[in-house]
């Protein structure tokens, strides 16, 4: 009988782990205490396939180890940070939610630069929270630089883009993106910003220029108490990770985060109903958002 090549039988006896709920509730809990991201038992199997590949890589043979692992062996926080990207979900796009940038670029930075007439300050700041592999940021930098440099030539623009995922800041920072990434962008900003490299899209410094991005867990409040005097904050499709707990503790330190005047941008699937009533609501044509009065 022919011996079957050690590649096969290594592959032949690994065998998917299954996450128990024993193991489930521990993982959860640490993951909750670190990021406020919640999962409920429905998404169990989510964790499961998520990470039954990396206790193969890590030659762990169940949760309970890899809790233990990523608790307290030696590499933990590196693991810690492979946990955390693989637990979040990094779906985005250029101008994904077009009528946010248009009342971004034709009412909130108007209402911000008039409030400021007294000082004569011209500069506004960004906060792109979450902002995934930097699609958002990017696009608030060329709406910077279509729509608003031409009206307002003596404003100046900072926008920080920040995530959980080190990972997809390196993507970011890179400026390369798939074709997916483009598909609601308006062609005159593809053909000015974009160029083709083989099968990738390439953003150009011009617009890169106007964005820093940053490394930052939104439930590190040592970290966000860093993120001060920021005129926007855009937060979108980030608040479905947390429980209501978690939502009221991230939307007071971005509230803390804001100036006087200053807005906040959510996903369309997400509202601060009995999450906080510090806000006032502003109602543009089709979305809203959130001014700190």
């Amino acid at each position: 009988m022919q011996a079957i090549p050690a590649i096969l039988a290594r592959t032949a006896v690994f065998h998917q782990p299954v996450l128990s709920d024993e193991s489930f509730f521990p993982l959860r809990d640490f993951i909750y205490e670190r990021t406020g991201i919640y999962f409920h038992e429905k998404k169990k199997y989510f964790l499961e396939g998520r990470l039954g590949k990396r206790l193969q890589f890590l030659n762990l043979t169940n949760f309970d180890d890899y809790i233990r692992y990523v608790k307290y062996s030696p590499s933990r926080f590196d693991e810690q940070r492979f946990l955390y990207e693989a637990i979040t979900i990094n779906e985005t796009s250029f101008f994904r939610n077009p009528a946010q940038f248009e009342a971004f670029e034709r009412s909130v930075v108007d209402d911000i630069i008039k409030s400021r007439q007294s000082n004569g300050r011209a500069l506004i700041r960004i906060w792109s929270a979450g902002c995934s592999t930097g699609e958002e940021p990017y696009t608030l930098a060329m709406v910077y630089l279509e729509k608003l440099k031409p009206r307002f030539p003596e404003l100046q623009i900072e926008i920080v883009g920040t995530d959980i995922s080190e990972c997809v800041l390196e993507t970011a920072h890179k400026g390369v993106f798939r074709e997916s990434s483009v598909r609601n962008m308006p062609q005159e900003y593809l053909n000015k910003y974009m160029t083709y490299n083989n099968d990738r899209l390439c953003l150009s410094d011009r617009a890169k220029q106007y964005v820093k991005f940053k490394h930052l867990n939104l439930y590190d409040r040592e970290q966000v108490r860093l993120m001060r005097s920021f005129d926007v904050i855009f937060c979108c499709n980030v608040l479905i990770y947390f429980d209501m707990k978690s939502k009221t503790r991230v939307i007071s330190d971005l509230y803390n985060s804001l100036s006087r005047g200053g807005y906040l941008f959510i996903g369309y699937a997400e509202a601060l109903h009995g999450v906080s009533s510090a806000f006032k609501v502003i109602n543009f044509p089709k979305t809203v958002t959130y001014k700190k009065e």
